[in-house]
């Protein structure tokens, strides 16, 4: 009797923390999995594959960490390429972050940060490629971006740069009033400044492809407040739905280009690249 009481107490023992596991989201069966599915399984580094870089790449770049440490080629290919950080872009600066619980507990308190979305999904998003070949083009298309677009409102031109060099000119469209600064929701005007382009994603709208554009600015949300007035939001660079083809400053105050030319953005500009609009 003692013995059959005894497994009985076992029973109830491995029932209960079966029970707390899946009760307690830390320690849930479906929050295990996820943890599983976050390992890298992708190729690592080895010390080899510099011999095997792109043609072209360039290793001339040099990127801060998060302290502001200025990294070469050589420091940061291999945490990069194993998954453990990725490069980005922050208004004119290579930027590394490692894919850390630590770096992403400072990411969250920021509400505003560049390139959130981009250093977000490498984090959420584990490693599974095992094509070295397929990691090092990847890393040198980033290598190759853009780090500098420049609208003219007055001339409706958006200028895409390279370390100083032009390398795209797109004709673009913008707000019903886009002569002056945008201050209030609702005002049609497209704004001036210095910004940066995040969240670069495709729409399931008619409006084809965004990125969004890092207005409002902590000064001007602060002087709207003063004001009193809402300083609108939401504002991005965008394609072209029907219909508006070869109108003219059809927009609420974002950036529109024609969809061919927002593939070729794409293609050039990343998360974090710094945006200057002029009159």
């Amino acid at each position: 009797m003692r013995y059959y009481s005894l497994l009985l107490l076992i029973g109830v023992v491995v029932a209960f923390c079966i029970w707390q596991q899946t009760k307690d989201p830390e320690v849930s069966p479906a929050v295990m999995a996820l943890k599983k599915k976050k390992e890298n399984t992708g190729i690592k580094w080895n010390d080899s594959l510099m011999k095997q870089l792109p043609k072209g790449m360039d290793t001339s770049i040099i990127v801060k960490d998060l302290n502001g440490t200025p990294l070469k080629f050589a420091q940061y290919i291999k945490p990069v390429f194993n998954h453990k950080a990725i490069i980005y872009q922050d208004r004119g600066e290579w930027r590394l972050h490692r894919l850390t619980e630590t770096s992403q507990d400072s990411l969250k308190k920021d509400d505003y940060a560049v390139a959130s979305s981009e250093r977000w999904d490498a984090y959420r998003n584990p490693d599974t490629i095992t094509d070295w070949r397929v990691k090092l083009n990847a890393i040198a298309h980033t290598l190759a971006q853009a780090d500098y677009v420049l609208v003219l409102k007055g001339q409706r031109k958006m200028l895409i740069k390279r370390k100083g060099r032009l390398i795209k000119t797109f004709n673009i469209n913008m707000g019903w009033a886009p002569v002056g600064h945008k201050e209030r929701e609702g005002d049609g005007k497209t704004p001036e400044g210095l910004y940066h382009l995040d969240s670069k994603y495709d729409r399931s709208d008619k409006f084809y492809k965004s990125y969004s554009i890092s207005y409002p600015s902590i000064k001007e949300r602060a002087a709207a407040k003063r004001k009193g007035i809402n300083p609108g939001f939401g504002v991005s660079i965008h394609g072209t739905k029907p219909g508006k083809t070869k109108a003219k400053d059809w927009t609420a105050g974002c950036i529109a280009l024609q969809n061919k030319d927002m593939d070729t953005l794409f293609a050039y500009i990343a998360d974090g690249t710094l945006i200057e609009i002029r009159k």
